[in-house]
This record gives structure tokens, sequence and C-alpha cells, in this order.
């Protein structure tokens, strides 16, 4: 079920941010362009708000994030909106509608479960480059899997067997 990816992403940044210090998590990173981790936790947490809150009227609105400056400063105040969206993405599979800002507004069948699957690619992206913040603080953390998505590590992991069969042969 594409929820449980999800649900296990959210975890990720929950654990995470319980390891951060308030400076740490609002620390702007040289090499992300004066990003915080805070500021990313920010996006993909607004993101899946969004989505949840699409669900209930029938319209997707990406862009009508509130962007609340709250959850990029204050740690504790993020992880209780990911605490609320572990229990909000629980939602049945459904049509939806995706409202897409272009030079007017125009509308985009889609369904809940593809929203999930597109909020779970975006979060990685953004957990990855939560990685590189943390590699330029000199934080190990998180463990090597964060931020990777499963085909990669599928893919290294199968590396890894033909790299020792063929040693072993």
């Amino acid at each position: 079920m594409p929820i449980q990816k999800l649900n296990k992403q959210l975890t990720d940044l929950l654990d995470l941010i319980g390891n951060l210090e308030p400076i740490q998590y609002t620390k702007k990173s040289t090499m992300l362009g004066d990003i915080s981790i805070g500021q990313h936790v920010r996006h993909i947490v607004e993101m899946v708000q969004c989505m949840v809150q699409g669900y209930a009227s029938g319209t997707i609105d990406y862009d009508a994030r509130k962007r609340d400056v709250r959850i990029e400063t204050d740690a504790r105040f993020a992880a209780r909106q990911i605490k609320e969206l572990l229990d909000e993405v629980l939602l049945e599979n459904k049509s939806l509608e995706l409202r897409q800002e272009d030079s007017q507004y125009a509308t985009v069948p889609t369904f809940y479960f593809r929203e999930v699957v597109y909020n779970t690619e975006h979060a990685l992206h953004h957990m990855a480059l939560i990685r590189v913040a943390l590699r330029e603080m000199g934080l190990e953390i998180v463990d090597e899997n964060f931020g990777v998505a499963p085909s990669t590590i599928r893919y290294q992991q199968i590396q890894q067997r033909n790299k020792l069969e063929h040693i072993q042969k």
C-alpha cells in the first residue's frame, strides 16, 4: 500500500527532528543555497497537508500551501504536524482533481493513491537534500538509506551481491 511508504518517510523525518538541536534544524546550508533542514521539512509537511485537505474537498491545490514559518523554525511544532499527518493520510483511494496554476487555473483528474505516490517521491527528494545538509554539518544521525530511493537500495544490494559472487569465484 503506498501510504505505508509515505508514513515511513514521515516517521524517519520525525526521528530526525528528534535528534537535532534547534540550531541544527534552522541552520542554513551553504551547499543547498542557504536553505535549512527546517525549510525542507516545512515543504514536505505542507505538500502532504495539501493532499489531505484536498481529499476532503475533492480538489488538491499544492500552490495553496500555507508556508507556515513555524514548521521551519520550531522543530517541536513540526514534529506535532508530522504526528497528525501520520493518522490523517490513512484514507481510502478515490478520484480527485488536481488544481494547477498556469496562466489560468486548470484541473487535472487524479486519484488519492497517485498523489500519495507523488508525495512519497517528493519527500524522498527533499530528504536526500536534508542528508546533504546533515553531511555539511558533520552529523551522522541518519541511516545509510535516509533519502535514498528503494529502487536504488535494491540496485546497490544486487551490485554488492554480484561483486561478492565474483570475488568468491
